[in-house]
C-alpha cells in the first residue's frame, strides 16, 4: 500500500513533466524519420522470478527495440555510448526520465519502489548460473543501491553484487528499519538522478 500511495504522488506531482516528456518525443520524430514510433513502450524484465512487460519511454531508434539491443552480445553501453539513443532519448536516460512509467508498473503491483534492478530474461539466468537469486527472492524495484550507484557502478557484475547486497541487508531487518532504509536509498537515487548521473 505504501509504494502503490508513494507512486500515484509522484505520478499524481509529475504529470506536467510526463505530458512535456511525451511532446518531445512526438516532436522529434516530425523531424527525424529513425526517432518515428511509440514514446511508451515495454520490456521484458524478471520481477521476483517471473516476467513482466516493463514500461519505459522509448530513447532508441524506432526500428531498435531495447529488447534486441539490451542483449548478452552487446557491451554494457551508456547513455553517451549508444549508438540508438535518440536525441531525446539520450537527454532522458541521463536524467533517468525514461524510467518514469514504471510507476504505473508499481500501480500494477509489478514492482515495488525500491528493489533489485529489474533484469532481461538472459541477465536473470546468467545471475543464476553465476549463483546469485537474489531476483528470485524480492520484487524488481524503480529505485535501488544499483540505480543509485549508476554514477559509479560500471559493469554488470558489480551491479549483480548491489542487487545482493541490498536483499541481504533487508532480510537482517524489521519492518519499520526497512521502511526507512528504503526511504534513504530513494532518496539516494533521486539524487544520483538529480545530478544527471544516470546511464
Amino acid at each position: 500500500m505504501l509504494d502503490k500511495l508513494i507512486a500515484s504522488t509522484i505520478l499524481a506531482c509529475l504529470s506536467p513533466l510526463l505530458v512535456a516528456i511525451v511532446a518531445a518525443i512526438k516532436y522529434e520524430r516530425l523531424h527525424n524519420q529513425a526517432a518515428k514510433g511509440p514514446a511508451i513502450w515495454s520490456v521484458t524484465r524478471i520481477s521476483q522470478g517471473k516476467p513482466f512487460a516493463m514500461l519505459k519511454f522509448r530513447t532508441v531508434r524506432a526500428d531498435r527495440h531495447p529488447d534486441e539491443y539490451d542483449g548478452p552480445d552487446k557491451h554494457y553501453s551508456t547513455y553517451q555510448t549508444n549508438p540508438d539513443a535518440t536525441r531525446v532519448g539520450r537527454f532522458l536516460l541521463r536524467w533517468y526520465l525514461d524510467e518514469l512509467p514504471q510507476l504505473i508498473n508499481i500501480l500494477r503491483g509489478d514492482m515495488r519502489i525500491v528493489g533489485p534492478r529489474p533484469v532481461a530474461p538472459w541477465e536473470y539466468e546468467r545471475e543464476l548460473l553465476d549463483g546469485s537469486d537474489s531476483k528470485r527472492q524480492v520484487k524488481a524495484g524503480w529505485a535501488g543501491l544499483t540505480q543509485a550507484a549508476k554514477g559509479h557502478s560500471a559493469s554488470r557484475y558489480e551491479n549483480m553484487q548491489l542487487d545482493a547486497e541490498y536483499v541481504w541487508r533487508i532480510s537482517t531487518m524489521r519492518p519499520m528499519k526497512r521502511v526507512i532504509y528504503d526511504l534513504s536509498i530513494l532518496v539516494q537515487t533521486a539524487r544520483t538522478a538529480i545530478r544527471g548521473e544516470g546511464r
